[in-house]
């Protein structure tokens, strides 16, 4: 469903009022108790002043201004206190979002299918997605069954995901138990048909046996993800998410957003769409123009609000400028 319109998560800076709020009404509040004790009568009876009443006025101008002195003092050592811990917390934020950060790039550079990897990976997962997605639409013809374009998408990540195999098939089934049942088992024995395995190893050129499952190496993947995401999402302290979103954003390839998304499409990524995370920062906003075929594989604008993906930025040939908008 597309999403409706709206402003993607952006950064407002507290306003000077917001910021000092507590202490701007701590010294107007203290200011107007002090200045009651000149609501008493006994400021109002004497209309002349002696020697002894100016000595008498003095110690209690001196007691007076003391006083707010000591209030001022008192406001500006919690303005100072608030402002440590402030900082203290965005430290301690950004101490844990960066080794997040950092254990994401090592999860990446361990993940390893054959003799590749870390982000190459991504591009071989991609070809095996789309060539079970054509082993999908074959077994659904066969099976006169009718897909959406997601419903396809679903099947064919789970398929990817989970794989076949001795254990692999008994959990794919499981997460497809709600489609036909003869369609489920036929897709079941096309992808373990060791001449379909041969097929597509030869035709892509994999160094290893494609649809045996790859939930060891995503499963992690997209929970670490997740995780990092909600963690920037959380913070109550004066950060700007959007920017720390952007950063992560930035260590994800074409290949890792484009698969991403279709991760999202699924039950196991709900999460994703509910918190409104893969919206609101825009997180896989670098996905080309037609990267998805939308006639023959899906139409990804419609998911998400206008002015979204990088390209929807860029300015139109015949304007004056030609340059693509900042990356955002």
């Amino acid at each position: 469903m597309k999403q409706e319109k709206k402003e993607f998560e952006k950064y407002v800076k507290p306003n000077w009022w917001k910021r000092n709020w507590v202490e701007i009404c701590t010294i107007i509040g203290g200011l107007i108790s002090i200045n009651l004790i000149f609501c008493a009568d006994a400021f109002t009876e004497i209309n002349t002043v002696n020697p002894e009443s100016a000595a008498q006025l003095g110690e209690f101008v001196g007691g007076y201004i003391g006083t707010i002195f000591a209030l001022v003092s008192v406001v500006f050592l919690y303005s100072t206190l608030k402002s440590q811990r402030e900082t203290s917390q965005i430290e301690a934020f950004q101490n844990k979002y960066f080794e997040l950060i950092k254990m994401h790039r090592d999860n990446v550079n361990e993940i390893g299918i054959g003799d590749e990897k870390g982000k190459k990976i991504f591009v071989l997962l991609l070809r095996e997605y789309r060539s079970i997605l054509n082993v999908v639409k074959e077994v659904a013809g066969i099976t006169s069954q009718t897909f959406t374009q997601e419903e396809m998408f679903v099947i064919s990540y789970y398929a990817l995901f989970f794989g076949v195999g001795p254990n692999s098939s008994r959990m794919l089934k499981g997460a497809l138990k709600y489609y036909d049942k003869d369609f489920v088992n036929q897709l079941e024995r096309k992808l373990r048909s060791k001449y379909e395995k041969l097929k597509v190893k030869d035709e892509h050129k994999f160094a290893f046996n494609p649809f045996g499952g790859h939930q060891s190496r995503l499963g992690h993947y997209y929970r670490h993800l997740f995780q990092t995401v909600s963690y920037v999402d959380n913070q109550s302290i004066n950060i700007d998410k959007y920017e720390y979103a952007k950063n992560l954003r930035a260590q994800l390839t074409t290949h890792e957003q484009a698969l991403f998304f279709i991760n999202s499409l699924t039950p196991m990524g709900k999460d994703w769409w509910t918190n409104g995370l893969i919206v609101n920062y825009r997180l896989v906003r670098n996905i080309p123009l037609d990267f998805f075929d939308k006639n023959e594989e899906i139409d990804i604008e419609k998911y998400f609000p206008d002015k979204y993906f990088e390209w929807q930025e860029i300015t139109h040939p015949n304007s004056d400028s030609r340059k693509p908008a900042a990356n955002k």
